[in-house]
């Protein structure tokens, strides 16, 4: 009969695998005599692959597939069933012997799923020392490989009462009412007060994608919120697939002292702007932001590396820069849809296992240039329409003056120079309201603002970056 092929490259004789044949007859017992049952019992042991004697793998198959079926799994057609698999007639009666009903199947269960578990952790174990020996993706294999240990033990106790998740609902709303009364964003800020209007700030759980096309400011805004988030006291992680992690703190830096942003590139500055940019070094040291520089990551990496800076408090929220440059598995390009699908479903469930934000920026596709109007629109995110699926909120950066335009309609600001401003377009929100955001920037873009707060000036809204 089949096994667990996870088995099947490690021999049991070779580790003592913890099993008690002894608890898989008594869950088998109980079922046969009260198949009522079998519902709870398989919401803990979804398979077979949890029992270790053959036979008794064999019967919760039948036991299985009748309750597939809908029909009943009761002593005497499992054993009719059993009889046709060459089990001996007399091997399931044996098994209600050893029990008296099944009012402790349940705990049973779990002590099953628990062995289940352990046996799947030391042979995994065992495996990865073979894998640290030759393979050098072996880290990503175990984060993965973990993944789906762990995710095998949930079972029908993790659902929660819907009293209980109110209960839970109403207190975020309470927050966010006394927020709104002392004239506080209610998640995370973003750095423009005009976007945490519409958004009502960032949340745990969020999907922000961040997307537009190559020079438009999809780093410069992602910093901003980056800088806002961790001003706010929230500790972020930003990964920079792209620009290496002293270039990205060079232009903080900029921004942060005013300073000309080509005579700190070319090494000119005065003493006057020495002065300021170490005033801003001051600033942006204090603030809990952590730059992980690498040209080459995987969404398993990524996921690995928060939760480890989770655990010391490090990471509140995540920067990705950017989608199209993340690894995908073992360096494949044959079906790059559907891993782009892949890496944005990825970033989804890591803002929900971490309970962050998490901001993943994307490239546009050259649909944009190519129509006469460019502002962008969702079906402009390059390769996957996943990801406009799993995001909770699609931003798109649009600067009209790059192309040329000089002036552009902003409903009830009438027509509006297009020199130093931009626009942030939400085309998605799933908890709030859709619409355009004006911005001001400098000629470098290390600073935004607001729309009416020129820049070089500060405020609690939209600090410089």
């Amino acid at each position: 009969m089949k096994r667990n092929p996870q088995r099947s490259n490690i021999s049991n004789s070779a580790m003592d695998l913890p099993n008690d044949t002894a608890l898989e007859a008594a869950v088998l017992g109980a079922l046969l005599l009260e198949p009522r049952h079998v519902a709870d019992v398989r919401a803990i042991l979804p398979d077979a692959n949890v029992f270790t004697d053959e036979r008794n793998a064999a019967l919760y198959r039948i036991i299985l597939d009748r309750d597939d079926r809908g029909e009943s799994a009761d002593l005497v057609t499992v054993t009719l069933e059993a009889k046709a698999k060459a089990i001996p007639v007399a091997y399931p009666a044996g098994l209600t012997s050893s029990v008296g009903s099944g009012v402790e199947v349940l705990n049973h269960a779990r002590q099953l799923a628990d062995l289940e578990m352990r046996r799947r952790m030391i042979l995994f174990a065992t495996e990865l020392m073979a894998r640290a020996h030759t393979d050098a993706d072996a880290a990503e294999w175990a984060t993965a490989r973990l993944d789906e240990i762990t995710g095998a033990t949930l079972c029908v106790d993790t659902a929660r009462p819907i009293g209980d998740v109110l209960a839970d609902t109403l207190r975020e709303l309470e927050r966010r009412q006394q927020a709104h009364r002392e004239g506080h964003t209610a998640g995370i800020p973003a750095g423009l007060a005009s976007l945490d209007r519409a958004t009502g700030g960032w949340r745990g759980g969020q999907l922000i994608v961040l997307g537009a096309r190559p020079a438009m400011g999809k780093t410069a805004v992602s910093l901003l919120f980056a800088r806002a988030a961790a001003a706010a006291g929230v500790p972020v992680c930003i990964f920079s697939l792209e620009m290496p992690d002293t270039q990205l703190a060079g232009r903080m830096l900029v921004g942060a002292s005013d300073t000309d942003a080509g005579a700190f590139r070319a090494g000119t500055v005065t003493t006057e702007q020495w002065r300021a940019i170490e005033c801003g070094a001051a600033e942006l040291n204090r603030l809990p932001i952590y730059l992980v520089d690498t040209a080459s990551i995987s969404m398993p990496r990524v996921r690995a590396m928060c939760r480890a800076m989770q655990r010391r408090q490090r990471c509140g929220m995540v920067v990705i820069d950017y989608l199209q440059l993340i690894e995908t598995q073992a360096g494949r390009r044959d079906n790059r849809e559907r891993e782009v699908a892949g890496i944005s479903r990825a970033a989804k469930l890591l803002a929900k296992e971490l309970d962050v934000p998490v901001i993943l920026l994307a490239q546009l596709s050259r649909k944009v240039e190519e129509r006469a109007d460019k502002t962008p629109v969702l079906a402009d995110l390059r390769e996957s329409g996943s990801i406009e699926q799993d995001a909770d909120v699609v931003l798109f950066i649009d600067r009209p003056a790059y192309y040329g335009i000089e002036q552009f309609e902003a409903g009830r600001l009438g027509m509006v120079s297009s020199r130093g401003v931009g626009r942030l377009h939400v085309a998605k929100n799933r908890e709030g309201s859709t619409g355009t955001v004006l911005f001001r920037h400098n000629e470098s873009l290390t600073q935004i603002v607001d729309y009416g707060v020129p820049t070089g000036k500060t405020e609690s809204a939209g600090p410089p970056l």
